[in-house]
């Protein structure tokens, strides 16, 4: 490897993908080179780099020995053949896809949740973000847990048609067209269908009643947390493009009023309305483009034994914006030594 800063992006015609783009096409270190790959028979040949037209390499075909760091964001089979490769090769690998996550020896961080994690290092050179759910969730639960509001939470997380990528956007969009017109939707991401109605769970239950999604959610959170916080989580299917919210219904380990809340995740970086009523609430269309998670109608019970809390995060730029941070934070060393 030459003095230049060299990234690969593995899925990089996908939602998430494009996003990761973008978001590295503005820091403060932005790479000399990015390669950008695809899963064999992609049908996109290029892609945007700031002002680059990048040809879009076969997964198969990406030479990671010339690379300093990988952020894997295609389907699980193509990432991990990929990071397999990049494993041999020495090469910094982000993890998006979740190719690696459940392996004991790979870390699941994100950058401003808990970024101590980062200081252990991994065994094998592998930092995995979590989901988008978890993500959303663990941004809140957080600093709540971080300032002693220990306590019972469940949450219902609204998920978008991107939580399945790109072909996820577009079938939520051919449904929506063919019921319009009275034609037959397809049906092979969603094969219960999604346009004008909603999933009350997103896969499959299992015999006591959770998807394994759900109990995935729960798992990434209290990796991310170190366990902090009893929570379970249910994960509703929802017919919007992007964006993901949750309500988050928490019984602390004291009685808590809404104020201090409030404090507490605007210290924190969590975004606020900017004014009072509806529509400055936070909500897929409204958080469009900012990468963390904004929190709306904190509602007290009982005392404030019980508080409510709507939250709402572009689910995408969220992902991407962790995703680089966290590339910045394994290649610090190269950055900051200008090679």
């Amino acid at each position: 490897m030459g003095s230049q800063i060299h990234v690969g992006v593995v899925g990089a015609t996908g939602a998430i993908g494009r996003e990761v783009l973008s978001v590295l096409d503005r820091v403060s270190w932005r790479p000399d080179e990015v390669s950008a790959a695809a899963s064999p028979g992609t049908s996109v040949h290029a892609v945007d780099y700031g002002d680059q037209n990048l040809t879009v390499e076969d997964a198969r075909d990406l030479d990671t020995g010339l690379l300093d760091a990988v952020i894997l964001a295609a389907p699980v089979g193509a990432s991990r053949d990929v990071g397999e490769r990049a494993l041999e090769d020495g090469v910094v690998i982000v993890d998006v896809a979740g190719a690696f996550r459940d392996e004991p020896d790979v870390p699941t961080v994100v950058p401003w949740i808990n970024p101590e994690a980062l200081a252990h290092g991994s065994v094998r050179d592998v930092v995995a973000l979590p989901g988008a759910p978890a993500l959303l969730l663990a941004s809140v639960l957080g600093p709540l847990a971080r300032a002693g509001l220990v306590g019972e939470v469940h949450a219902t997380v609204l998920v978008p048609a991107s939580a399945q990528g790109r072909p996820g956007i577009a079938e939520l969009s051919q449904q929506v067209t063919a019921l319009f017109n009275s034609g037959t939707p397809p049906r092979r991401i969603f094969p219960h269908g999604l346009a004008f109605d909603l999933l009350p769970a997103v896969s499959e239950p299992s015999e006591d009643g959770w998807t394994e999604e759900e109990e995935a959610t729960v798992a990434q959170v209290q990796a991310l947390l170190g366990g902090a916080v009893p929570l379970s989580a249910t994960l509703v299917g929802v017919p919007v493009f992007s964006g993901i919210s949750a309500e988050i219904v928490l019984r602390p380990s004291r009685r808590v009023l809404p104020e201090l809340i409030t404090r507490i995740l605007s210290d924190a970086g969590v975004g606020m309305p900017d004014q009072a009523g509806v529509r400055f609430l936070p909500r897929p269309r409204r958080v469009e483009g900012q990468a963390f998670a904004q929190v709306g109608r904190i509602r007290s019970r009982d005392e404030g034994r019980v508080l409510h809390l709507w939250v709402s995060m572009d689910n995408l730029r969220a992902i991407a914006t962790a995703a680089v941070g966290l590339t910045g934070a394994a290649l610090r060393d190269r950055i900051q030594g200008g090679g």
